[in-house]
């Protein structure tokens, strides 16, 4: 595996006179003092929160207190410890500029990417800085103030330069010296890859080049869990002026974690830091704090409160008063605190009613290290209350005038419901809109009152139109037939009749086409609608007899003004059929008939044969029997 893109080499020129220096001298001014051990984390009783992070308190573990830990890390954490070598390898010339070989390598490799996302005391990195000398750090580089490479470890916690670190082995070694000393690889698929370092077989820094210390280590940073393992095969340092720290600390140098070490000669426990000690198949690991656990109760759905028994018409709330319950909360320090949050208002107590819909509870548990955690709890209020409703009461109206329907105003239905979020909607039974006429008969509304929530209730409204209007009738005035036979006449005549909604029935005691006896004939027309209103029309039809149309026959014979000579003839023969019996009449009117034919020329144009017409219907109301020459003057 090649160097990944965007690493670069740093180095720093410390000569080998000027460390020898400082060797030779022992720890020196530039030390901190020793840290002092506390069980095995140290934390400064008066330290400051990192800016950056609240404080975190991770804890730690090793074989040394614990000689099953290696063996219950690898089940927990599914991969051996240690891990094969890693893949890529730091070139040893990476470590140490060849144009100054007077200087050892004491520089670093900036921006490592990790593969993932790694927080270490509460910020997250996605690369990190590896030091020479036995440690790596992130964020921005850090350079030594005293220009020496950080050649010597250190007191942790500490303001002092570096911070915001792993010190795995933090003392002088040689990586330069070694081909392939330094590896690393980042393992695994996503959430839970691996960055694994290794220095493999890392002489300590010796100015004759002739040092037996040797440091084979592997660190070994944990995706999503965020756990920090440290392996060390073999840590062996040769030179007494020399010092070893081990552990981790924050950015601000306020906080560290590490280990002690036994001296199996003395056996003196002292801390990992800034101390001279030797480590032989070592394991150490760096747990970071974790959140409490919140368990928070089911989620519930109730309903509304409903309304009170035994109240007529009484309507319930739009809100419910159940009991939320508890949550509870582990904690592998201890719960300080467990506060749970209404989301409708967080200034309500968990006790007081839930308005209708979800109100969600946010529980928060807030352990000794402050480190917070949440879940949620959700109230559904559920509505199933049907709204009330009154409908408008039944309405009966009349027909509008020569109308088959009414305007009627229908009114209103009103409605409550116990969430105040009602609509009223109508329906007719016939589909026509609430404002449109009403037609004659009973048409129903339909009043609907639904609230948001789908519940409703329906009301039925009546209205009838009734129809009194009675038909219109138009018959004939009365009028004159003359009889044409011994019975009577064939009478027509034409009788109309209308309704605001329908004639069913139009009847006349004599229909109109049918013979009618002779004399006054009263007839009575009858127009009825399906509401059972009716109208009456009477007309009288006179069927003139032999005689009345014989009198008519002399006036319209006196109103042509003719000669008296032709006038008076014709007039002695009708007035002699009207003064004699039936016998008498036939021959002379017969006898008129004739006359008629023979005075043609005396006859204005026409009149002849309306008169000739006039005689013979005469005679055929008479009965008499048509004689030979009455048929032959009788031909047009």
């Amino acid at each position: 595996m090649t160097m990944p893109a965007g690493v670069n080499s740093v180095h720093v020129y410390v000569p080998d006179s000027l460390k020898s220096f400082w060797l030779e001298t022992g720890p020196g001014t530039f030390m901190s003092s020793p840290a002092d051990v506390s069980a095995n984390v140290l934390v400064p009783s008066a330290a400051a929160k990192s800016s950056s992070a609240a404080a975190w308190k991770y804890s730690v573990a090793s074989s040394r207190t614990n000689p099953l830990l290696r063996s219950q890390s690898e089940t927990s954490l599914g991969v051996p410890i240690p891990e094969a070598i890693p893949g890529i390898s730091i070139p040893k010339e990476n470590w140490l500029d060849l144009a100054h070989p007077i200087f050892d390598g004491d520089g670093y490799q900036q921006d490592i990417p990790l593969g993932f996302s790694f927080t270490f005391y509460g910020n997250t990195y996605d690369k990190v800085n590896i030091y020479a000398n036995g440690f790596l750090q992130f964020g921005a580089p850090q350079a030594d103030p005293f220009k020496l490479g950080f050649y010597k470890g250190a007191g942790i916690p500490a303001s002092d330069l570096p911070n915001n670190i792993i010190a795995f082995a933090w003392t002088d070694w040689s990586p330069q010296l070694v081909d392939g000393g330094v590896r690393f690889e980042t393992r695994g698929e996503a959430p839970n890859r691996r960055f694994i370092l290794q220095f493999n077989n890392v002489p300590d820094y010796s100015s004759c080049k002739c040092s037996t210390g040797l440091l084979m280590m592997q660190l070994v940073l944990y995706e999503g869990s965020n756990v920090i393992t440290i392996y060390t095969n073999t840590l062996k340092i040769t030179s007494g002026g020399q010092r070893i720290t081990q552990g981790i600390e924050n950015a601000d140098g306020t906080e560290a974690v590490f280990d002690s070490v036994t001296n199996s000669i003395t056996g003196v426990t002292s801390a990992r830091v800034r101390n001279f000690f030797s480590l032989a198949d070592d394991f150490v690991q760096f747990a970071p704090p974790r959140p409490p656990t919140v368990t928070p109760p089911a989620n519930i759905s109730v309903a509304t409160t409903p309304p009170v028994a035994g109240l007529a018409a009484a309507m319930g709330s739009c809100v419910a008063s159940p009991d939320p319950g508890v949550a509870t909360a582990t904690d592998d320090i201890g719960v300080v605190s467990l506060v749970g949050v209404r989301s409708d208002d967080p200034t309500l107590a968990l006790n007081a009613p839930y308005p209708k819909g979800v109100t969600t509870i946010t529980w928060t548990a807030t352990d000794t290290d402050g480190m917070q955690t949440s879940a949620l709890q959700t109230v559904t209020v559920v509505d199933k209350e049907n709204p009330l409703l009154t409908a408008p009461g039944a309405i009966t109206s009349e027909t509008d005038l020569h109308l088959p329907s009414a305007v009627v105003a229908a009114g209103s239905a009103s409605a409550s419901d116990n969430c105040h979020d009602v609509t009223v909607s109508s329906a007719r039974s016939d589909g026509a809109a609430l404002s449109a006429p009403f037609m004659v008969g009973v048409t129903k509304i339909t009043w609907t009152a639904a609230d948001l929530s789908g519940n409703s209730t329906s009301a039925e409204q009546s209205v009838t139109v009734l129809d009194r209007e009675a038909p219109r009738l138009v018959v004939p005035e009365s009028f004159i037939v003359p009889a044409t036979s011994v019975s009577g006449g064939v009478v027509n005549y034409n009788v109309t009749a209308l309704d605001n909604v329908a004639v069913v029935s139009l009847v006349c005691t004599r229909e109109s086409g049918l013979s009618f006896p002779m004399g006054d004939i009263t007839v009575e027309c009858t127009a009825s609608d399906a509401a059972g209103n009716s109208t009456k029309g009477t007309f009288v039809v006179s069927v003139l007899n032999a005689q009345l149309q014989m009198q008519s026959l002399i006036q319209y014979i006196y109103g042509l003004h003719m000669p008296n000579g032709t006038t008076n003839p014709l007039v002695n023969q009708v007035s002699a059929a009207l003064g004699g019996d039936n016998h008498v009449a036939c021959v002379k009117m017969n006898q008129f008939v004739d006359l008629v034919s023979k005075k043609t020329r005396d006859i204005p144009w026409g009149s002849g044969p309306y008169m000739i017409g006039e005689a013979t219907r005469i005679c055929d109301v008479l009965g008499c029997p048509t004689s030979k020459g009455h048929q032959q003057q009788s031909k047009p």
